[in-house]
């Protein structure tokens, strides 16, 4: 009595396999999840043992690329998120947060291309439309502001 056995998915050629791969790593550079290049890596392993084992089946295939994915996910994504992505230095490059030269316009302090309300701890009534005066600060919507 022989069994038989019947196939889900037929075996998958390991040229394909090896370009869904290529495919997923490309992408990866395009769309930056860190996520692709895992699945990528878990395709072109598998086709490279596909090219030295013969899987009965193409589930099996895929079964094995996706477990090596999660694999690889779990295992190397935070190493390489943290290496790759974190700054040696801490770069706080803020250009409007330094202090200049703005203008009374409207009520309001036209520095760097922006109109910024004035500090309310400031007194408004003695500065007036046109002046140049000296910004030291700003924050959220308002600008510290001082006679010129």
């Amino acid at each position: 009595m022989e069994v038989q056995t019947t196939m889900l998915l037929e075996v998958i050629n390991p040229y394909i396999l090896l370009g869904i791969g290529i495919v997923l790593i490309g992408l990866e550079a395009v769309i930056a999840s860190f996520i692709l290049i895992w699945f990528g890596l878990g395709f072109v392993l598998t086709a490279i043992f596909s090219m030295f084992y013969e899987f009965s089946d193409g589930v099996w295939q895929l079964a094995v690329a996706s477990m090596l994915s999660l694999l690889f996910i779990i295992l190397l994504r935070k190493r390489f998120l943290k290496k790759f992505l974190d700054s040696k230095e801490d770069i706080t490059d803020n250009f409007l947060d330094e202090s200049g030269i703005g203008e009374i316009k409207n009520s309001k302090v036209f520095y760097k291309g922006t109109y910024w309300e004035i500090d309310p701890s400031v007194d408004e009534s003695s500065f007036v439309e046109g002046e140049k005066v000296v910004v030291s600060k700003t924050y959220k919507n308002f600008a510290s502001i001082q006679k010129k």
